[in-house]
């Protein structure tokens, strides 16, 4: 096997918690995350030779090192020790600056794909090689609700956690992660001790009155550099939706149900917007799936 395709998922933060800095000024988190139907496309092909091409349709991205999928690919070269030559390429749907996690869920498929043709590295390897690309880029590893800690470095698989039901507002708005998070150290002068555990949140969240935690410490950071974005998760509370957030450090919002019907009826009615963007997802469990 000389090339795979992947379907690269999006994901939700239904809760981000930012529970200080650290002596190195990475910050702390807390975070559920759920992976979402929501996906790109990657396609990886391995060839004799050297060297990393990248090329993508859809959505504009960068195709340089400053590409998490190239960066991703380096990183794994150089912890196999191979010498190949790698073609990447992206059909883009998932939109940047949204918090969405796209590019570091494509870094992940291409660390999962190139695993797969190579089987260079065990599973546990891509685990430890992941962080130093990007923070989320563990967590789509495996591609399952799970908590991330730390630096995105401790993951937790949620195993019996629900899968929900998603409507996706994406203003057009790039938001910058750097500076979502140097706004919250503006807002947040100290650090803050961390609730003994989440047992108590995972259990409400599987609650039948279905009155899920949802909960974003980078929300109001956000929102201070775009106005914006308060303005379309009120598009969505003015719904009488109640449990809607921001997710990652945005500038998407979501609106969260346990029924698919209920949010199909919502997607349909904003989806005439010229204004924004909107996705109908679905939570997912599993691995990336081969196309």
């Amino acid at each position: 096997m000389s090339s795979v395709t992947l379907l690269s998922p999006a994901k939700i933060n239904l809760t981000l918690e930012i529970l200080g800095v650290r002596a190195d000024r990475y910050h702390e988190i807390r975070s559920i995350l759920q992976p979402i139907d929501l996906f790109d496309e990657v396609s990886i092909e391995v060839q004799e030779g050297e060297g990393i091409e990248l090329d993508s349709s859809g959505i504009t991205i960068p195709l340089g090192k400053e590409n998490l999928a190239c960066r991703a690919a380096e990183l794994f070269l150089e912890e196999s020790g191979l010498k190949l030559k790698i073609k990447i390429f992206i059909k883009k749907q998932i939109p940047l600056g949204a918090g969405l996690g796209g590019g570091s869920s494509n870094a992940a498929a291409v660390l999962v794909a190139l695993n797969r043709i190579t089987k260079a590295l065990a599973e546990r390897e891509l685990l430890t090689i992941a962080p130093k690309i990007g923070a989320d880029v563990p967590f789509f590893i495996r591609s399952q609700t799970a908590i991330m800690e730390g630096v995105g470095e401790k993951i937790t698989g949620l195993k019996d956690f629900p899968t929900f039901h998603y409507v996706i507002l994406c203003p057009n708005i790039h938001t910058s992660t750097e500076l979502v998070y140097k706004k919250w150290d503006e807002l947040n002068s100290t650090n803050r001790s961390k609730n003994e555990s989440m047992e108590k949140d995972i259990k409400q969240f599987s609650n039948r009155n279905f009155d899920p935690p949802l909960q974003n410490d980078l929300e109001k950071a956000a929102m201070s550099l775009h106005p914006e974005i308060k303005s379309y998760k009120q598009i969505l509370t003015s719904l009488g939706l109640k449990s809607a957030l921001m997710t990652g450090s945005g500038s998407a919002v979501y609106a969260v149900f346990r029924s698919q019907e209920e949010a199909y009826e919502i997607y349909e009615y904003l989806n005439t917007s010229p204004t924004f963007k909107v996705f109908l997802a679905s939570g997912i469990k599993g691995w990336h799936r081969l196309i």
